[in-house]
């Protein structure tokens, strides 16, 4: 996952401090640092001017906003560059009640400007391939399968509605990349992370394969990755990347290391376990065999919720970063590239009519609710 550095002028720059989706109402008392002018100006349905001190999470408290931070930082990744930092005289656009946004009209580009729908069509049906279990972005048991499952039809029928596909689920994340994509078995798969491709040379090799054998559509959604340990213990407090050198980490089957390599957190400064499935790192948490989980923060803080968890996990928040999603397809296989623009027209269309937006807030009061 791409690593995020200070502007070198802190008088423009304030850490920004996420927090869990089931712990936003809890922020109040970060108001008191806050005047009421400032408290006042954070309204539903309309927009705010970030000050020294403000943070994201009690902006999104104080605003009431349904899904917490990551709602009102998924209504303004065309201003927010990093979920971690904020700017001093950023604007950021607050959602309405009911979830849509009140600048709506005037992001949407007008007509004469979008994305023209890709006309090139294949000579055969698409084979799409995704998996269960990721929810609330890819499962089968989720509204449309989940919410980047959404958007890719939506952006198929959005770049060329004569184009044929199937999207399936195949439900071995590993053979993705493994198996599937190199045998031309199907010809895309998501949602994959993608890691800084132009540092390639920094990457280790079970990395760096993401960027030598795949091309990536543009990217669907950028998630919040979050590092998690339990209530009391003695990395509850830490705040840098380096404390936790000598603890034992999980990361769960199958899901990339690359962001953990950036901060040098793989062996032998840590004691890492990448062969347990999602659940079993909060088993194994909870057992005293490791100290820390990290994965993506949507589904690690369901899953706790859906443990009976809550109250023993404490969240690690300043080391909370980004990483984003996309489709990918192999390079060695030609006519999954040619219809890769495809996807990519149909995903700006996506983004510039606002639909987007309602897809992911959807998807993520979904997730709150439950």
């Amino acid at each position: 996952m791409p690593t995020h550095n200070l502007d070198q002028s802190l008088t423009k720059r304030v850490f920004l401090t996420s927090t869990s989706l089931a712990a936003v109402a809890a922020m109040t008392a970060g108001l008191a640092l806050m005047s009421p002018q400032q408290v006042a100006a954070q309204e539903q349905c309309s927009t705010y001017t970030v000050v020294r001190g403000d943070t994201l999470s009690v902006i999104a408290s104080t605003a009431e906003v349904v899904g917490g931070f990551q709602t009102l930082f998924d209504a303004n990744t065309n201003v927010l560059e990093s979920p971690n930092l904020l700017e001093v005289g950023q604007v950021l656009t607050i959602p309405c009640a009911d979830g849509s946004l009140p600048t709506t009209a005037a992001r949407a580009a007008p007509a004469s400007t979008a994305p023209a729908p890709v006309t090139a069509q294949p000579d055969r049906t698409l084979r799409i391939a995704t998996a269960s279990g990721y929810a609330p972005f890819t499962d089968e048991d989720a509204p449309g399968g989940g919410l980047i499952t959404q958007m890719v039809n939506r952006s198929m029928e959005l770049g060329n509605a004569d184009q044929a596909y199937d999207l399936i689920f195949i439900n071995d994340w590993g053979s993705h990349l493994e198996t599937l994509l190199p045998t031309g078995a199907v010809d895309m798969v998501f949602p994959w992370f993608k890691p800084d491709c132009d540092r390639v040379e920094n990457l280790s090799p079970s990395s760096a394969y993401r960027c030598t054998d795949f091309n990536h559509s543009e990217p669907f959604y950028e998630a919040l990755v979050g590092y998690y340990t339990l209530a009391g213990s003695q990395y509850e407090n830490v705040t840098t990347y380096p404390e936790l050198f000598g603890a034992r980490l999980c990361r769960p089957e199958a899901w990339f290391t690359f962001d953990l390599e950036a901060q040098e957190l793989m062996p032998p400064n840590v004691e890492l376990k990448t062969t347990v499935p999602q659940n079993g790192c909060w088993q194994l948490l909870l057992d005293g065999e490791v100290d820390v989980i990290t994965l993506d923060a949507l589904p690690a803080e369901e899953d706790y919720r859906n443990l009976g968890l809550d109250g023993q996990i404490a969240k690690l928040e300043p080391l909370t970063s980004a990483v984003t999603m996309h489709v990918f397809v192999s390079k060695n296989n030609q006519f999954a590239n040619d219809a890769l623009p495809i996807i990519n027209a149909g995903l700006e269309e996506l983004r510039l009519s606002g639909e987007w937006f309602n897809i992911v807030r959807e998807g993520v009061k979904d997730t709150v609710e439950n």
